[in-house]
């Protein structure tokens, strides 16, 4: 799994150890690449903030909601939640057990879950038959294959969009007595259909960290001729796979934007998942395992231990 971690405002020996830190991330599967930060999204933020351009990365960092760790925080000043402050001195098994946490939290190495009418729509995702999804009195008719959402009256359309992530809804494979209802003249595309509907609530909706997505079709994106945005990631996961969080990056789109589109078109049929291998909570970082670990990875890069300290 490939990771940006970007740097502002450190000190040219204190940079040299971070760098030292993000090649020991390969013993978890992470490539890590380190820069300069110039103003892009990333995955962690680190920065200094007894430094003006530190400090001001910072502030960018927190009103994006990047990961970030910081250094010469006052202990005055506390650490806002998503932070991880450390010290100065800290070595580099330190700083690499900090990103590590960063990029692979604990808390969020359960599967992602959505609910309401996307959630019956991504459990459905690989079945050939149609289905009618049900909230309340607003029905709407799934068609998976033909990539079409049909509904009686545009309000219905414009009611099964609000209500796309109320509990509730449900789904029935038997459309008998729906085709005998002629009146479903209301028709859309559905890929258009959920990436309108899941940018309308991309900050509702969980990150799909832990995958990596790639198109299986390219979506059907008629109903939003002009959004250059969702044409853009299309295009990008038409060619290659990519994490959530990794396209953001190289995309320059906000994670929320970016995740909203790879779950409309996960609920829509045309995009494919595999689950990224993550290491053990268990096993990963934690006494006297993840020193050896470090060991081993520190020798291959040429560097040694000794008392507490990693030495060139």
């Amino acid at each position: 799994m490939q990771v940006q971690v970007h740097v502002a405002g450190m000190p040219r020996e204190l940079e040299r150890r971070i760098s030292l830190a993000c090649r020991l991330l390969a013993a978890d599967q992470l490539e890590a690449e380190m820069q300069p930060w110039r103003g892009h999204a990333c995955d962690v933020l680190v920065v200094d903030m007894q430094n003006g351009y530190g400090r001001l990365a910072y502030e960018v960092a927190r009103r994006k909601s990047f990961r970030v760790l910081s250094f010469g925080t006052r202990e005055t000043e506390g650490t806002a939640p998503g932070v991880a402050a450390l010290d100065y001195q800290a070595s580099v098994v330190v700083i690499a057990k900090a990103l590590r946490n960063a990029l692979l939290p604990l808390a969020s190495t359960e599967p992602a879950t959505a609910t309401g009418l996307l959630d019956v729509c991504v459990g459905e995702t690989g079945r050939s038959k149609d289905f009618l999804a049900k909230s309340g009195q607003v029905a709407v008719i799934i068609r998976l294959q033909a990539s079409r959402i049909h509904a009686r009256t545009v309000s219905d359309l414009l009611a099964a969009e609000a209500r796309l992530l109320n509990p509730g809804w449900s789904s029935a494979n038997s459309l008998e007595s729906a085709r005998e209802d002629e009146s479903w003249h209301v028709s859309r595309s559905l890929d258009s259909f959920f990436v309108a509907a899941c940018r309308r609530f991309q900050n509702q909706l969980p990150v799909l960290d832990h995958r990596a997505f790639k198109l299986r079709r390219w979506p059907d994106l008629g109903g939003i001729p002009d959004d250059v945005s969702a044409l853009r990631l299309a295009a990008l996961l038409n060619r290659s796979a990519w994490t959530v969080r990794g396209l953001a990056q190289h995309a320059n789109i906000e994670v929320a934007g970016v995740n909203a589109f790879c779950w409309a078109t996960l609920a829509g049929g045309a995009l494919s998942s595999d689950e990224l291998t993550t290491p053990d909570s268990n096993s990963c970082l934690t006494g006297q395992s993840s020193t050896s670990i470090f060991q081993r990875v520190a020798r291959h890069f040429g560097m040694r231990f000794g008392h507490g300290h990693m030495r060139a």
